[in-house]
């Protein structure tokens, strides 16, 4: 599970600036953060996750990171 704690660690403000690092992390090239993140997701989390793809038109990853999370 992603904590406040675990945000503020990172120094992101909130959970949609630890999303778009995740994005970021995955365009980027860095698999094996992208992965870690994912995994430390919740369920109910990793659903808001994709809902953040949704609405910032990042769709086109929702199966990219499906995959990821099916893998884990």
């Amino acid at each position: 599970m992603i904590s406040k704690k675990y945000i503020k660690d990172l120094e992101f403000k909130n959970i949609d600036e630890f999303f778009n690092y995740v994005v970021e992390s995955k365009i980027n090239g860095n698999y094996a953060q992208t992965k870690e993140f994912i995994k430390k997701m919740n369920n109910n989390q990793f659903k808001d996750f994709l809902l953040y793809l949704k609405n910032f038109e990042q769709e086109e990853l929702n199966e990219e990171f499906l995959y990821m999370r099916l893998s884990l």
